[in-house]
């Protein structure tokens, strides 16, 4: 039985996707630069319209029992631009590259976040490519596979609620990283930040690090992945910055409708998510592959929740999501389904638990799990455009919804400078 280790690029292109379509989650985190190639510059635009959104325009999108915030918007109703991006990498010399990345990311009613994601400067170690690589600078976080890439790359339109609840949707911080980058099929490496990006709070009293280990393999048309990580933050009085932590204002609704004050209720913790990832997928035949992956994280968190009003309550937070999700790619097309649950068990103690517990979203709806069912048909239209359909059964609040999606994803390079090898 021979084994052969595969690189992230063949396991893109394996599962139906085409080198350039491959290329985002190289740039954003694993891809470094060879030695005299030219400068890599690639965009991508994302458009999508959905039939309706899980909120309504003057509600909180807060998930029962979540500890929400970062850039985790609600979907909107009708077309939103939901991703625009332009990444560069280049190599400088024999042992340093750099990369430089600015995206824009729709949220609800208008939110729309810019700002940059990318800028780092690597350093490899005894090889061409490694396998020893050190970066320092503004980063996503390589950790977890779903950190690594954008919307565009994945099947789904909408974030995983690993990624909505316990990440804040994206993860771009200050830090630094040093890992051993695709030896013998490994990635495994360490990473610590400044904090900025959620849950973290940066200053002394902040602050988080990781580790991570995966690893890629191939037997005939058989091709696997499996990966762990375990990540702990410290926050001193996070808040929710989608609508709190200063930037909340008083609402002025429409004639008819009722706009409330959002209560900025803080929490101050130290935290713990702990993560497991892997996938499998077979070839058949020349131009079909059946393949299923799934991700579990689990977050444990003790600490204060608290607000202007100097309210306290103890709060100690045992929580857990996972998703699976089955494909086929059949030539150009593609069908995915996913199901997604979100379980928490949340312990508030205090004269003001109940208030605050409610106020930072803290409390589950008794008798229900949140829950979300998707079904995806993807069309492979040129080797740069994608078109996308969607079915979503959305069990997250008690009421539920369902809802559909059309959009187009464009992503290509700017030069045709891809490395083959």
């Amino acid at each position: 039985m021979k084994i052969t280790m595969i690189p992230a690029k063949r396991l893109a292109s394996a599962a139906g996707v085409s080198l350039v379509l491959a290329l985002p989650s190289q740039v954003y985190a694993h891809y470094i630069p060879a030695e005299g190639e030219p400068t890599q510059v690639h965009g991508t635009v994302m458009t999508t319209w959905r039939s309706a959104s899980p909120v309504d325009q003057y509600e909180f999108w807060q998930i029962p029992g979540a500890f929400m915030g970062g850039d985790a918007w609600p979907v909107s109703q009708g077309v939103s631009l939901d991703e625009v991006s332009v990444t560069a990498a280049k190599r400088l010399d024999e042992n340093t590259f750099v990369k430089l990345g600015v995206s824009t990311h729709d949220g609800s009613d208008g939110h729309q976040s810019v700002g940059i994601e990318h800028a780092s400067i690597g350093f490899v170690c005894c090889d061409v490519k490694g396998p020893w690589v050190v970066d320092v600078g503004r980063m996503s976080a390589a950790f977890s596979p779903e950190l690594l890439a954008h919307r565009s790359t994945s099947k789904f339109t909408e974030p995983s609620l690993i990624a909505d609840v316990f990440f804040g949707r994206h993860f771009h911080d200050q830090g630094i990283r040093i890992w051993l980058h695709e030896t013998a099929g490994w990635s495994a490496g360490a990473e610590i930040w400044q904090g900025k990006a959620f849950p973290a709070t940066d200053g002394t009293d902040g602050g988080a690090w990781d580790a991570f280990a995966r690893y890629s393999f191939s037997v005939g048309s058989v091709e696997a992945n499996i990966g762990a990580w375990h990540y702990r933050a410290q926050a001193s009085s996070r808040a929710d910055h989608r609508y709190g932590g200063g930037h909340q204002h008083t609402p002025v609704a429409a004639p008819g409708e009722q706009a409330v004050q959002f209560p900025d209720v803080r929490y101050t913790c130290d935290l713990d998510l702990t993560g497991v990832h892997a996938g499998a997928s077979v070839g058949v035949g020349k131009s079909a592959r059946v393949g299923i992956k799934g991700a579990w994280a689990q977050l444990n968190m003790e600490g204060i929740l608290h607000d202007s009003g100097s309210r306290e309550a103890d709060v100690t937070a045992d929580q857990y999501a996972v998703w699976v999700q089955p494909y086929l790619t059949l030539n150009k097309h593609t069908i995915a389904l996913r199901a997604e649950r979100f379980v928490a068990d949340n312990t508030l103690t205090g004269a003001a638990a109940e208030t605050l517990g409610e106020g930072a979203g803290a409390l589950s709806e008794e008798g229900h799990t949140p829950e979300r069912f998707t079904a995806a048909w993807l069309y492979q239209w040129r080797p740069q455009v994608q078109f996308r359909t969607e079915y979503i059964s959305d069990q997250t609040f008690a009421d539920g919804q369902n809802r559909y999606a059309v959009g187009v994803v464009w992503q290509g390079s700017f030069f045709n400078s891809v490395s083959s090898d």
